[in-house]
């Protein structure tokens, strides 16, 4: 019966690395963007509790002008309604910044 149950996590694994996101093709994918889609998407993608969307040009302009390093520290630290590191606290502050360093590369 474990030998079944390993079989059907192993398919599952093997078909949840199967993405049809066209950001997430191979060779082309920004480094932040699985820690982006595993942890940040949620909210970043909806704009729950006023995340600017990814790729919203007009919700990232003001943050934008504040320059990578403050809204890397943002995030880090958390800010406004947002925790520490999006409440993802077992993400290095790397990782943090590898995320947001992907959601500004989406407003070009």
């Amino acid at each position: 019966m474990k030998h079944k149950q390993y079989m059907i996590a192993g398919t599952l694994l093997a078909l949840s690395a199967c993405s049809s996101d066209p950001e997430l093709k191979q060779g082309s994918a920004h480094p932040g963007a699985e820690i982006v889609k595993a942890n940040c998407k949620v909210c970043h993608a909806q704009g729950i509790n006023g995340a600017p969307i990814i790729g919203n040009q007009k919700m990232w302009q003001k943050r934008t002008a504040q320059g990578t390093e403050v809204l890397v520290e943002h995030a880090i630290n958390g800010f406004g309604l947002m925790p520490a590191k999006g409440g993802k606290t077992h993400l290095s502050d790397a990782e943090i910044g590898l995320a947001v360093e992907y959601m500004l590369s989406q407003l070009n």
